[in-house]
């Protein structure tokens, strides 16, 4: 599923608690490259979190869908290819979800993490997660690239893009732009009601 990339969206580097926001919101690219070919598919949409445990993970092109998670409950919604046909929602309890799990553990800072290890080379931070912590989320490595010296990088938005290395090799680039800190957002933003005609699936 798409949305573990989002994962995305950590940060770093000054190792100060207010480098990450307690909320913010952005427009992404993602593109997933291709282990048989090399070449990348990109994607578009929007990302919003909210600390603790909130995300709202929308891909608006080419192929919609959207995932919403809070403390309890999480959605997974494709609308339907034809307008008038049925769509699909998959609602599944969010404790199951490791992504607003790793986000909100790093809200503190990378500074003794039992998570994960982190260093830099050059441009660029990369974070490598302990054997028990790549089981659970599938995730090897995270790697935060910079137009400059990464330890340098001082706020989040600072970072041009990010790749995630998963535990099988694949690669996902994601890229924020238009990031805003601190947004506010309306009390069900992180809810979500199936509309009429919708296949509801409990997971």
């Amino acid at each position: 599923m798409k949305i573990f990339i989002l994962s995305f969206l950590l940060t770093s580097t000054c190792l100060a608690k207010s480098f990450v926001p307690a909320s913010f919101s952005a427009n992404f690219e993602e593109s997933i490259v291709s282990m048989a070919s090399g070449k990348e598919k990109k994607s578009f949409g929007k990302i919003d979190y909210k600390f603790p445990g909130h995300i709202r993970f929308e891909i608006t092109s080419p192929n919609a869908s959207t995932f919403i998670s809070n403390p309890e409950r999480s959605w997974y919604y494709v609308p339907p290819f034809v307008e008038g046909e049925q769509g699909q929602v998959t609602i599944q309890s969010s404790s199951k979800l490791p992504l607003t799990k790793f986000l909100d553990s790093i809200k503190g800072g990378l500074e003794g993490s039992k998570l994960f290890t982190f260093k830099y080379a050059g441009k660029d931070l990369i974070l490598t997660f302990v054997k028990t912590v790549q089981k659970e989320l599938t995730l090897k490595e995270v790697i935060f690239h910079s137009d400059k010296e990464a330890k340098n990088v001082q706020k989040m938005n600072e970072f041009e893009k990010m790749t995630l290395i998963y535990s099988d090799g694949r690669k996902v680039n994601l890229k924020f732009i238009d990031l805003k800190e601190d947004v506010s957002f309306p009390v069900k933003h992180f809810e979500f009601t199936p509309p009429a005609k919708t296949k509801i699936i409990n997971g």
